[in-house]
């Protein structure tokens, strides 16, 4: 039987609708609880504290699992000792630039605290990358409640040539206001804001406290206008003050203070110059009389690096030299590898000029290691030259060469068991973590743990034993560039081995 609607009754209608109206209600509700939860979700991410360690300052290489499985407690060790007082060597300051310019995530523990950010960025102005510290902290975040952190933005910006941005983060800052550090920079962004007074109260506030000599002198000169002197770089403001006195930052006086967080604003010392087209043997001479200045491997990389592009084209002239070996050396130490092997192409005679058998052998594991290639028919000549004398420099070149790998018969192996390269200087628990970490893969930690030694060592770097352990572990942690950089230093040092 066909009913008509209107026959229907509204007993009937009545749960219908409300079976209809219970179905929708159910589902705004659920509609209305996943959008709360999506917007919960956001401000969760946005309140997110930041990772001060995962902003990139430049691409190095290295992969984004660089502190993956690291020691929070040895992070907050090692890394603000990077920004101390203590030297490295070459070769390890530019391993802890690489590791402190790459982009990667720290163990949550360290990540987001502030004072680590505050160390990574201070390490990195007093390795000389004050402009890649002043690109990083620009997206840092916590700044005004902590001193070491707007330290080293103010730094870096006053490195940098920012002023401005100095003189704001000192406005911001909300602790440690009396500190010494503030107080001077107080006093400078005064007087350029035109505040003479005021900068001339804090300037005298600041002299109760503590005696700086060199600020002393340019902030005094600055108020009154008395002579300044010569430019200061010891530091950021004192740099900024020699800026605004026009002084020349560039001259012997100035470069001969500059902190190694200001090198970079010094133009580097260049390697007499003569006309490379024309007159290769005057050439020569001046470059070897450079290098030969050098008294330690980190003065020979620097004094290489100057001399680079005339070895270069001495390498690229093909005539003999009368130091091959040390224009070859010259040339790995600024980096230039093929023209090494272009010299040593060449030395092919029985008298080879100022070089020996061994000095040979050595410049051969040298350009292997800094080409990331090791021979086996050179390691093991460097290990027959090793064996024919105690105290040959070749037994210590082929413990660093080995380092990086090669392949040794039962011989050489006899041979290489016999070499002796004196008592390490590291301590047994750190080289051993340290292996650990390399086995591990653990980058950074592998990288700190070296850098720790390396700091023990001094500006000239660990000696032979503990150097070749630190490239084994840094080379199996998986940071084979760094590796080869400690051998190649390692191996250059020989020649300066008391």
């Amino acid at each position: 039987m066909r009913h008509n609607r209107s026959m229907i009754s509204p007993q009937t209608i009545s749960p219908l609708r409300s079976s209809r109206l219970l179905l929708l209600s159910s589902a705004l509700i659920l509609s209305l609880c996943g959008a709360a939860r999506a917007q919960e979700e956001v401000r969760v991410k946005t309140l997110a504290a930041p990772d001060y360690f995962s902003g990139a300052a430049a691409d190095t290489g290295i992969p984004g699992d660089l502190w993956k499985d690291a020691a929070p407690g040895l992070m907050r060790d090692i890394l603000p000792k990077l920004a101390g007082t203590k030297p490295l060597s070459p070769a390890f300051a530019n391993l802890a630039r690489r590791v402190l310019l790459t982009g990667a995530n720290a163990p949550d523990e360290v990540g987001d605290e502030v004072e680590m950010g505050a160390a990574r960025g201070l390490a990195l102005i007093a390795l000389g990358e004050a402009k890649a510290a002043n690109t990083i902290l620009d997206r840092a975040t916590g700044g005004p409640g902590s001193s070491g952190l707007s330290m080293a933005t103010a730094e870096a910006a006053l490195i940098a040539g920012d002023d401005d941005k100095a003189c704001r983060t000192e406005e911001d800052l909300i602790v440690d206001r009396s500190a010494t550090y503030w107080l001077r920079l107080r006093a400078f962004c005064q007087l350029k804001a035109g505040q003479t007074d005021a900068a001339q109260l804090t300037f005298q506030l600041v002299q109760q406290q503590t005696k700086d000599a060199d600020y002393a002198r340019l902030m005094g000169a600055a108020l009154a206008g008395t002579p300044p002197g010569a430019a200061n770089l010891k530091n950021g403001v004192n740099y900024a003050l020699s800026r605004r006195l026009s002084l020349d930052v560039q001259s012997a006086a100035a470069v001969a203070t500059a902190s190694p967080a200001l090198k970079p604003v010094v133009t580097p010392p260049q390697a007499p110059t003569t006309d490379i087209g024309h007159d290769l043997t005057a050439v020569e001479a001046s470059d070897l009389a450079f290098l030969r200045q050098a008294k330690s491997a980190p003065a020979f990389v620097e004094a290489a690096r100057a001399s680079a592009a005339s070895i270069a084209a001495l390498a690229r002239a093909g005539g003999p030299l009368q130091d091959p070996v040390l224009m070859a050396r010259a040339a790995v130490a600024a980096g230039d590898v093929e023209s090494a092997q272009a010299i040593r192409s060449r030395l092919t005679q029985d008298a080879i000029p100022g070089a020996t058998a061994t000095d040979l052998a050595i410049l051969d594991a040298l350009i292997g290691a800094a080409s990331g290639k090791v021979d086996n028919q050179v390691l093991s000549a460097l290990i027959d030259r090793g064996a024919t004398a105690a105290k040959s420099p070749a037994q210590a070149a082929a413990v660093l060469l080995a380092s990086l790998g090669g392949t040794m018969d039962a011989d050489t192996r006899t041979q290489f068991a016999a070499f002796d390269l004196g008592r390490p200087a590291a301590s047994a628990a750190r080289v051993q973590l340290l292996e650990d970490a390399g086995s591990a893969k653990r980058k950074g930690e592998a990288a700190l743990l070296a850098l720790s030694i390396a700091l023990d060592a001094g500006a000239n770097g660990p000696a032979p034993a503990d150097r070749a352990r630190i490239a084994r572990a840094l080379n199996r942690a998986g940071l084979p560039v760094d590796a080869r950089a400690v051998v190649v230093e390692g191996l250059l040092s020989l020649a300066y081995a008391k």
